[in-house]
């Protein structure tokens, strides 16, 4: 066994059935996810239901993917398995669209992941991701490993090759205040991983 292999274990061995719900919020939040999608196969990347349910009443050939198989006997496409692995089961430049919502902050490593998002997608494809906002609450949660502030998300976009189109915050239950999240469309821009400060290197050796 790898020692990575090992951490993977030890990691699986403390995971928990939080039991997530269902709101009227949430409905909210995947109808404005779902505002993006205009047909074409894509993947729901967390396994959201509701999203995959409607996305595919909206004509699109959606994949539910996530480390569990669905629960909802009338979702029939998934794939089961950790995000990590994600471009091991699509095809380069194959996919139209990619939604991800309350995901992403759960990667050991997102700019690896958001690297995959981007081989994946077509020239033209659309990228939607949802994350909580940056709080000591939803940083402290006990399986996010990467619950980011906004400027470190738009960082790790454009590092990893993707341009934002649009950028916002709503909630996901409005009688919280600290249930919001941060909203982004992306768009494929570079196929090749950014390492450079679109604004200008300000630090100095």
């Amino acid at each position: 066994m790898s020692l990575y292999s090992e951490f993977i274990g030890e990691l699986q061995g403390q995971f928990k059935d939080f039991g997530y719900g269902w709101s009227k919020s949430k409905e909210n939040s995947c109808n404005w996810m779902l505002h993006w999608l205009q047909g074409g196969a894509g993947v729901d990347v967390g396994g959201t239901a509701y999203l995959v349910k409607q996305a595919a009443a909206k004509g699109c050939d959606i994949t539910y993917f996530d480390y569990f198989p669905p629960s909802d006997p009338a979702i029939e496409k998934f794939v089961a398995a950790d995000m990590s692995a994600f471009a091991e089961h699509f095809a380069a430049r194959s996919l139209d669209f990619i939604t991800t919502r309350h995901t992403l902050e759960h990667s050991l490593n997102p700019l690896f992941q958001l690297w995959q998002y981007n081989r994946c997608l077509k020239d033209d494809g659309l990228l939607v991701v949802v994350v909580p906002q940056h709080t000591k609450g939803w940083v402290w949660f006990y399986s996010h490993f990467n619950c980011l502030p906004q400027e470190n998300w738009l960082m790790l976009f454009h590092r990893a090759g993707f341009a934002v189109e649009e950028a916002n915050a709503g909630s996901w239950w409005s009688k919280n205040p600290d249930y919001i999240e941060y909203r982004f469309v992306l768009r494929v821009e570079s196929r090749t991983l950014r390492l450079d400060n679109p604004f200008g290197d300000s630090t100095s050796d």
